[in-house]
């Protein structure tokens, strides 16, 4: 499986996980305020809760 310890970069795969999560986040919150404004925005909030229940769910497993 995915090893989340590994350094990729400047930082362990685990905390490139939590900054794409708080991507994701920062986009459902955008499409959000755009689907309260009747501008449209369901595709931007559909991407984004898929995008962080993907993220939390890989990110969840605990550490060896």
């Amino acid at each position: 499986m995915l090893d989340l310890e590994r350094r990729c970069g400047p930082f362990r795969l685990r905390a490139w996980g939590l900054i794409l999560n708080f991507v994701f986040n920062a986009l459902a919150l955008y499409g959000l305020t755009r689907v309260l404004t009747t501008e449209g925005g369901a595709g931007l909030l559909a991407l984004g809760i898929v995008g962080t229940g993907a993220c939390l769910a890989l990110l969840a497993r605990p550490v060896r």
